[in-house]
């Protein structure tokens, strides 16, 4: 496949007027909550941004006042936005049980599922060894908790648009955690078909689902496919930021064997990034792992995954790499160089990586 230059596929797409946004910036800052039997209009303002530890008291006012699901979602959301998916999650099952209304318990069933999914992205894999503490929970359970979700949605009104999408993703991170690659190919699948049906129920409007779809090609090995997905994505929402399509142009144009404009989408990704310190540590990431150290695909991700599932602490992290390094250090005579450099930047970079999770 013959790598185009017109700036669109290397992530350079309206360049000038792109407009970094984060996650939750569609959380306001206060919510009013109507309430009954006063004055016409009358309502108490909610501060998300300072919220309780303990929610029962907002609980309490959204029950007695009635109000749609989209109150209970706006606060459940707020909650999550502060690193609280737990009470996130507590607070749409009582606006489960506080509603009888079909449309409503969709919309809760919905965010509910989402919010489970972002549980499992942030659970462990497996239980340590030698433990099996009911306390622990892995991501499998959660995984399994989204399905029993949906299927709880899906009861109501099995063509809800919004579950195509929810779908998706669950597949995903279920092939994720398979070892068996047949199985893992059959869930992948899935998730293509799921994205597929949230296209069709947006007519090709829903760009979550072009990035959805992208990730599903490309962990089945159809990099052109993916990469065409990616950059419809970028030509269509080049404000979009979180997530990044310019990191999976940049993937895609890795494992076709066009390194320079994989380089290319990878400097765009961290130009466009609006927070100084994460900007930094992309950079030095890109420049000192991914373009100078990395020779192979294989040390991109390798590092990449080292960078994203260790937790920040650099006897941690000396452990860690120490482990996956030392089968392969003949190989690479660059092994020694990485590992190091990582050690001395690993804190700088833990953090900027958690502020840019958050």
């Amino acid at each position: 496949m013959a790598a185009t230059t017109n700036g669109l596929t290397n992530g350079h797409a309206h360049a000038e007027t792109a407009v970094a946004f984060g996650r939750f910036t569609d959380i306001p800052a206060a919510l009013d909550i109507p309430v009954s039997g006063g004055e016409e209009n009358e309502a108490v303002e909610v501060g998300l941004e300072d919220l309780p530890d303990d929610p029962t008291e907002l609980c309490t006012l959204l029950e007695n006042e009635n109000v749609g699901g989209g109150y209970w979602i706006t606060i459940a959301l707020a909650y999550a936005k502060q690193q609280k998916p737990d009470l996130a999650i507590d607070i749409i099952k009582k606006g489960l049980s506080a509603t009888s209304r079909s449309e409503q318990k969709l919309m809760l069933y919905n965010c509910l599922c989402w919010l489970f999914l972002l549980k499992s992205r942030q659970a462990p894999r497996a239980r340590p060894e030698g433990r099996v503490d009911a306390d622990i929970t892995i991501k499998d359970d959660y995984l399994r908790q989204a399905v029993a979700t949906l299927n709880d949605a899906s009861r109501i009104h099995p063509g809800y648009p919004p579950l195509h999408l929810a779908r998706g993703v669950l597949c995903l991170l279920r092939a994720s955690i398979q070892n068996d690659q047949n199985e893992k190919r059959d869930t992948l699948r899935q998730s293509l078909k799921s994205f597929e049906d949230a296209l069709n129920t947006s007519k090709g409007k829903d760009m979550m689902a072009y990035l959805g779809r992208a990730r599903a090609y490309y962990s089945l090995g159809k990099y052109a496919n993916a990469l065409q997905d990616y950059q419809h994505v970028l030509e269509h929402a080049p404000d979009l930021t979180d997530p990044d399509p310019r990191i999976g142009i940049g993937c895609c144009f890795w494992q076709l064997g066009h390194k320079d404009e994989a380089k290319m989408a990878w400097e765009r990704a961290a130009e466009v990034v609006s927070d100084v310190e994460v900007k930094l540590t992309f950079k030095l990431i890109i420049y000192r792992i991914l373009i100078q150290l990395s020779q192979t695909s294989c040390w991109v991700f390798i590092t990449l995954t080292l960078l994203l599932n260790t937790r920040p602490r650099t006897r941690s992290l000396r452990r860690y790499t120490r482990r996956r390094w030392f089968n392969i250090h003949k190989k690479h005579s660059n092994s020694t160089t990485i590992y190091r450099w990582l050690v001395r930047h690993s804190e700088d970079i833990f953090s900027s990586v958690k502020r840019c999770q958050q």
